[in-house]
């Protein structure tokens, strides 16, 4: 199932080398551990510029934004198998 959303998230992160490396995310109330990154990329709406990460866990596939000048996430695309 894939689903476009637009939902704000909480997400938990670390910092290494000088990158931004999600670790948990929260939504609708239910924690999700992420396993894997398996894209990271930017791009520019407008003036700004947003980072987009593609992450999963152990059953699902998320599309997670960045905007960097509110600190604000969001969950914007949902792959699953249910």
């Amino acid at each position: 199932m894939h689903e476009l959303l637009n939902d704000p998230i909480d997400v938990l992160v670390s910092f290494k080398d000088n990158r931004v490396v999600p670790q948990t995310m929260r939504w609708n109330e239910r924690d999700y551990k992420i396993k894997n990154i398996n894209l990271v990329h930017s791009t520019r709406e407008g003036q700004k510029r947003v980072f987009y990460f593609s992450v999963s866990d152990a059953a699902n596939y998320f599309k997670l934004k960045l905007d960097p000048e509110f600190l604000e996430w969001r969950l914007v695309e949902l792959y699953s198998d249910g």
